[in-house]
């Protein structure tokens, strides 16, 4: 009889997960699982598996959002490159989080708790497959692929870098087809790390949902890095009551996503209504649009939101070039100008550079792209630079001052 995958490995000497852990005590038949969590069994083909349901309605509160996500994906569909979810809506997604055995994500690292949750036109319909022992990973992993059958995208957060990759390697070692093998995926991480670059320090998803969705958490939650922790004395000991803290940390995780891609679809939705937000928390935003060629929608939001007064030498300047970039494309130089004239203000080098050009090339002022070419040397002169760096940078300055002057002294300038 031909081996299995995971007999192979297994006689290579591969340790497969849950196989030396400890089975969960049976002294504690007062707390376990069945006694403290509210559940059922959901049998399968490979044995059962422990299943925690609850249905949430629309007026759910999860910080200051609900659970009412309207509309199409969009534009959060175009900025994940899934442009065949453009038309879809948030139904049509699985929201996942997982709770697991450790961070390392090798071989010896399984998911012993798999949040997931699905809109319904009632609200939300969330999901917990709970390993009561790890010999129960093949059935939960088979009624984790049933719950998937529908699904038409999954949506995490830093999910493409540890909770799928996870999953597919467990799903691989018990010769199980993966529900997540081409399946669409949106990481909100990535969106996060984006939007908030500068307003958050931290872009973990608890930093998220207190700063920007302002949820909080009650103290029955266990943190993060105490979870693997607490199931392994749960294994040991039997006694499942801590679990439900960390059933309570996932279940939020899982909301949060949810609250998190409502409010990613609102900010695309309510262009028109930017007035009321801040400046630095919209040019993020038009950063996003550009880089999904969305170039006329970037330009009309940047048109509402920019005021040359509210700048100050920590605002988004490496957007603020971006979106003169695009102005110079479209040879609006009117929109340009307004910007290197600003960047000039708070000394940006930028400013000065593109003004330089500017006259140089576009206008035939050389006087003016000679006065913009001096004040960038002088900048440059006074900055904490290498002795190296220094010199190359202002050597080609000089020589472009050099052709600047040669010009104006080939032809006068015009009303001069």
């Amino acid at each position: 009889m031909d081996e299995t995958l995971a007999e192979k490995l297994k006689r290579l000497g591969m340790k497969l997960g849950g196989e030396e852990l400890a089975h969960p005590a049976t002294r504690n038949e007062e707390y376990s699982v069945e006694s403290v969590i509210p559940g059922d069994e959901l049998a399968t083909i490979y044995g059962t598996c422990y299943r925690v349901r609850k249905n949430l309605d629309r007026l759910h509160a999860h910080g200051s959002a609900t659970l009412i996500i309207e509309g199409q994906i969009g534009l959060v569909a175009d900025w994940a490159h899934l442009a065949n979810l453009h038309n879809q809506t948030a139904e049509h997604v699985v929201f996942l989080d997982t709770e697991t055995t450790g961070l390392s994500g090798g071989t010896g690292t399984f998911a012993f708790l798999v949040g997931v949750s699905q809109l319904t036109p009632d609200g939300l319909e969330f999901t917990q497959f709970l390993l009561r022992d790890p010999a129960e990973e093949r059935a939960m992993l088979t009624a984790l692929s049933q719950y998937m059958t529908d699904a038409r995208a999954v949506v995490t957060y830093n999910g493409k870098s540890f909770d799928i990759p996870l999953l597919n390697n467990r799903y691989l070692i018990h010769r199980l087809d993966s529900p997540f093998a081409g399946l669409d995926h949106i990481d909100l991480l990535h969106m996060a790390r984006k939007i908030w670059k500068k307003k958050l320090v931290s872009k973990r998803l608890s930093a998220v949902e207190t700063e920007i969705l302002r949820v909080e958490r009650t103290i029955d939650e266990v943190p993060g890095y105490l979870v693997p922790q607490v199931y392994f004395d749960y294994l040991k000991s039997g006694d499942a009551r801590p679990l439900i803290g960390v059933l309570y940390h996932n279940e939020m995780d899982v909301l949060s996503l949810t609250a998190l891609l409502q409010y990613f679809m609102q900010t695309f939705t309510n262009l028109d209504n930017s007035q009321e937000s801040l400046p630095e928390d919209l040019f993020p935003i038009v950063n996003l649009l550009i880089d999904m060629g969305q170039h006329a929608q970037a330009c009309d939001l940047f048109q509402q939101i920019f005021l040359p007064e509210s700048l100050t030498t920590s605002s988004d300047w490496d957007i603020l070039e971006k979106v003169a970039g695009v102005y110079r494309r479209k040879q609006d130089w009117l929109n340009a100008k307004k910007i290197w004239e600003a960047a000039v203000d708070h000394h940006q080098e930028f400013g000065w550079f593109e003004l330089a050009k500017y006259y140089e090339h576009k206008e035939r002022n050389y006087q003016g792209a000679q006065f913009y070419t001096e004040s960038l040397i002088l900048h440059i002169s006074k900055q904490n630079l290498s002795p190296f760096t220094r010199k190359q940078r202002l050597d080609d300055l000089q020589k472009r001052l050099e052709r600047i002057m040669a010009k104006q002294n080939k032809k006068p300038l015009a009303n001069a």
